[in-house]
């Protein structure tokens, strides 16, 4: 007969016993709790995960109940999965981590604080001490910088790259020409105004661009009107990507969007330089609202709409863009903000991540969804929106 293990200790059991707080306060960390929504708390990241800069008061959440859940919604962040209190411990005790999945001498040593902290095992202990060189030094935000005021010449010579793009479908190769077909609204005067096009692969004779050769691609600027970069958008990706799932999977899975690798695309809201513009602040005026969209072309058919609308180049926003919008929101006269996102499965769960961020920090609305008006928007993206179906969607979004 099987005999007891009298040295099993159940961690989940354990780790039910003791509150966030508790842990916190045994670290010396209680002092971090930035804001508490019901039971979820949200706090600057104080892990030992390898970051070399400050975060956000608001990246890490941490669910104050059964086995706490947690993760970090920092955009670049390893840990953006999380884990439970046991890999939380991981990344809070001194000495080498295991990524969060402690094994060996390192659980034992995660398991005897927790022991610690829930009184089975000689009482809490006093907090323990953190060295010094686990608190970063205070850093600068991160920002993307002007092309133009950069050191490299090839750099500052790109901020009129938007010189070289392709507008008329004519005169491009097949796959970008469909690609603007496909989409009237991407008239020539309309991509020129918001300087993106296609970037032929030879261009002029020199070798600016470089990996948006042979994209459809969007010029960056900062709130100030600054060219900080460009994104690329492989016109080819829906055969491409097509092709890589009929061939099993094989190899890497083909890539829809390229940003310059120095580039941080989460503190970026495509378009909001022009809600300085006079024109447009008329069009959040009349529309009680401002739209935060996924992607570029979003943006752009929502201004032929004639509403204002920003976006966060992905399905999922980052705490920094959050802020980004909440502070446009003040400043724009305390309007709230409307989420109108893809409807397919990833851009509502995106929507629903949005929504949760941004309803913590500012008035905010929701377009449509899925199920919203009886279903007619299911799977659909906004730049495939009529003027008739903008005017239903507009109607539900300004009425008291």
């Amino acid at each position: 007969m099987n005999r007891p293990n009298r040295d099993y200790v159940n961690v989940d059991e354990l780790a039910r016993q003791v509150s966030t707080e508790q842990v916190l306060q045994h670290f010396g960390l209680a002092h971090e709790i930035a804001h508490r929504v019901g039971n979820e708390i949200r706090a600057r990241c104080f892990l030992y995960c390898g970051k070399t800069e400050p975060t956000g008061d608001r990246v890490l959440a941490i669910k104050d109940e059964d086995v706490k859940r947690w993760c970090c919604h920092k955009y670049d962040c390893p840990h953006k999965q999380g884990g439970n209190l046991v890999g939380l411990l991981d990344l809070l005790l001194p000495g080498q981590h295991h990524n969060a999945r402690p094994r060996g001498e390192r659980f034992k040593e995660v398991l005897a604080t927790l022991r610690q902290i829930a009184g089975d095992g000689g009482g809490v202990s006093a907090p323990v001490a953190r060295p010094e060189k686990a608190v970063p030094a205070p850093a600068p935000p991160i920002t993307n910088a002007p092309l133009a005021e950069s050191p490299n010449e090839r750099a500052r010579g790109l901020v009129t790259l938007h010189e070289k793009f392709v507008t008329d479908p004519g005169a491009m190769l097949p796959p970008a020409a469909s690609y603007f077909r496909r989409r009237p609204y991407l008239r020539s005067d309309v991509a020129a105004a918001w300087r993106m096009g296609y970037l032929p692969r030879d261009s002029g004779g020199d070798k600016s661009g470089g990996t948006m050769r042979g994209k459809i691609v969007y010029q960056l600027r900062d709130e100030e009107g600054r060219v900080i970069g460009y994104c690329g958008r492989d016109p080819d990706f829906e055969r491409l990507h097509a092709a890589w799932i009929g061939a099993g999977r094989q190899g890497d899975e083909p890539v829809k969007v390229r940003f310059p690798s120095s580039f941080h695309r989460g503190v970026v809201l495509y378009g909001e330089h022009r809600l300085r513009e006079a024109a447009v602040r008329e069009q959040v005026e009349s529309l009680g609202t401002f739209l935060v969209t996924e992607g570029p072309n979003d943006s752009i058919r929502a201004g032929q709409l004639e509403a204002a609308a920003v976006s966060v180049l992905s399905n999922r926003i980052t705490v920094e863009q959050a802020d980004k919008v909440a502070r446009w929101s003040g400043d724009l006269g305390n309007v709230p903000v409307t989420l109108l996102f893809d409807t397919d499965l990833e851009g509502e769960t995106g929507m629903h991540q949005a929504l949760y961020e941004l309803a913590q920090r500012c008035p905010v609305k929701l377009a449509w969804s899925r199920s919203m008006f009886e279903g007619r928007f299911k799977d659909r993206q906004p730049e495939s929106l009529s003027d008739a179906e903008w005017q239903m969607i507009r109607g539900h979004i300004t009425r008291e």
